[in-house]
């Protein structure tokens, strides 16, 4: 739990969906969009709901946190996407779906990379005319598979002209076109369900019992990383040995334990150093750290980088 002597102002908020778009606009090589952003005149109140690309923004960043969900859908390139316990590889033809608080973030993307991304919070779909339970119910993915499904060609072009539909018609701002967008929406996610449905007819057909525990410690690491950092810990819990624990993730991943749990960390010191009103003193607290400078050595140790001049960086 966070330590009460830090007042809880400080800690980093979510970005909503206004920041979300400057952190993927916020490259100094900024290119004209031909799909999404050139429709807004301005960011100051984009709303619940948002269309735009990430064409000139950002290759990489520090790990964010969101207040509101994203569907992307990859055109073209590739990139690595973190979000929560789970790390992919974005690719053409697959969409992957981003949901409040879970902490993600890109690494290595190729420089031709293009996503189309559709930026929503929850109260924007239920003003639909779709019960809640079936919104939530199409919002609620699997947790045991990455929120990534590949499409097949007929699935990838229907989305990918729903999703240029969405932009059209948020373009154009006639009569009802909200409530227009709001379908259009509810059918990209049925689509996007349908995609999910094939992928885990496919993967549950591979999910060794070395793919099912490495899975159940990496969602306890994303519970427990605050206060639990050696593997005993978390093979305690699993009730298995530590060697155990630590030779199937090795063989799994191709990481260790420790690694993993080190990363996590590290992914939260990131985040809070980037968004947060915290000193390093204070984030070093907040995560459990012995010292400030034990912190710092953890930090520079992962990035090469002192937290002072890696804040400098973002």
């Amino acid at each position: 739990m966070p330590d009460t002597t830090i007042p809880p102002a400080a800690f980093a908020p979510m970005l909503d969906i206004n920041s979300t778009i400057r952190y993927y606009l916020s490259q100094k090589n900024k290119a004209q969009q031909t799909f999404g952003m050139n429709k807004y005149a301005s960011l100051d109140d984009m709303g619940d709901f948002a269309v735009l690309s990430n064409e000139g923004g950002t290759r990489s960043g520090p790990p964010i946190k969101t207040d509101h969900y994203a569907i992307i859908l990859c055109l073209r390139g590739s990139s690595t996407k973190t979000v929560g316990q789970f790390t992919f590889e974005v690719q053409p033809q697959t969409v992957h779906l981003v949901s409040p608080g879970i902490i993600n973030s890109y690494e290595n993307s190729s420089d031709d990379l293009l996503l189309y991304m559709l930026l929503f919070k929850r109260e924007f779909l239920d003003e639909s005319f779709i019960s809640g339970p079936v919104v939530e119910n199409l919002l609620q993915m699997n947790p045991d598979y990455p929120p990534m499904y590949t499409l097949d060609n007929y699935t990838f072009g229907a989305m990918k002209a729903g999703f240029e539909k969405v932009s059209e018609e948020f373009d154009r701002g006639k009569a009802f076109h909200l409530n227009i967008i709001r379908l259009q929406m509810l059918q990209l996610l049925y689509e996007m369900n349908r995609a999910c449905e094939a992928c885990l007819l496919s993967f549950t057909k591979h999910m060794n019992r070395q793919y099912q525990l490495t899975h159940a410690f990496k969602m306890l690491v994303e519970e427990e990383f605050m206060t639990k950092r050696t593997v005993n810990e978390y093979a305690d819990i699993m009730n298995i040995s530590a060697k155990h624990l630590s030779e199937s993730v090795k063989k799994e991943t191709g990481e260790s334990a420790l690694e993993i749990i080190h990363r996590r960390v590290l992914r939260e010191a990131q985040y809070l150093l980037a968004y947060s009103t915290m000193s390093i003193k204070e984030i070093a607290l907040h995560l459990q750290f012995d010292t400030a400078s034990h912190f710092s050595r953890f930090f520079k140790q992962k990035t090469g980088l002192k937290p002072s001049l890696y804040t400098a960086t973002v």
